[in-house]
């Protein structure tokens, strides 16, 4: 353990100690620092604390086995690991300037990368755009935040996975759908991929009062409730051989 690194870690927890994620930077690289403390969200949609902290944990550590679409961890302690800073989010890369030239690029390997993740029978648990980075200068793609592993419906994992990834693109309410259908092009070239479009499709069908009620309650506006009608839309359109 380099003991220089961890005590610039601690001094910067030491200096905000009630952020659980912080920045900070040593020797010209940027990292974050997540800490094992409460982000004082709705603990029915959450794990415990110490729950969360782990499964974070052992899910990157698994993915990194495999290939490097997790953050690497520079530094685990009981109560915090610190990850190297890995780009900018797919938010990020959809609205701001210096990465236009870029976009289709990275929805399209965002796709290709969330697939590559389901082939190996694997998935991110909530892969929302503020939870995948690209990073411009490697031409890579990484996802973020690997805590969340509660699930209220009864599916395979990875086609839920799809199923919010599509969501929190039609809930940016871009003026068209290019750039998600960069990222399906992308995740549909695998077999996989189009197998779990296949089980969306079956999972909504599976579901239809529960759809049926998004639609009608679309009049009132709800944000979440309009995406996940035009994400059954979305999906259910999707053209499969």
């Amino acid at each position: 353990m380099n003991l220089d690194f961890k005590k610039a870690v601690d001094q910067a927890i030491a200096a905000h100690k009630d952020k659980r994620v912080l920045s900070f930077s040593y020797e010209g690289q940027d990292y974050f620092i997540k800490r094992k403390i409460s982000n004082h969200r709705n603990a029915f949609a959450k794990q415990s604390v110490e729950g969360a902290f782990w499964c974070e944990v052992y899910k990157i550590m698994t993915v990194n086995q495999y290939f490097p679409l997790a953050p690497e961890i520079a530094l685990l302690q009981d109560d915090y690991f610190v990850m190297k800073a890995v780009g900018k989010t797919m938010q990020g890369v959809a609205k701001e300037a210096p990465w236009q030239d870029c976009r289709d690029r990275a929805y399209k390997l965002a796709g290709i990368s969330l697939a590559k993740l389901h082939e190996v029978g694997l998935h991110h648990g909530r892969p929302a755009l503020r939870d995948i980075a690209y990073n411009k200068e490697t031409d890579t793609i990484t996802f973020l935040d690997w805590e969340n592993e509660k699930r209220f419906i009864e599916a395979d994992p990875r086609v839920l996975d799809l199923i919010l990834f599509v969501h929190s693109c039609l809930r940016e309410h871009w003026p068209d759908n290019h750039l998600l259908d960069e990222a399906l092009k992308g995740y549909t070239v695998s077999f996989t991929g189009r197998e779990m479009v296949r089980g969306a499709k079956a999972l909504i069908k599976s579901h239809p009062k529960a759809f049926s009620l998004c639609k009608k309650l679309r009049v009132f506006g709800w944000r979440d409730v309009t995406s996940l009608d035009d994400t059954r839309k979305y999906l259910e359109e999707i053209p499969l051989a």
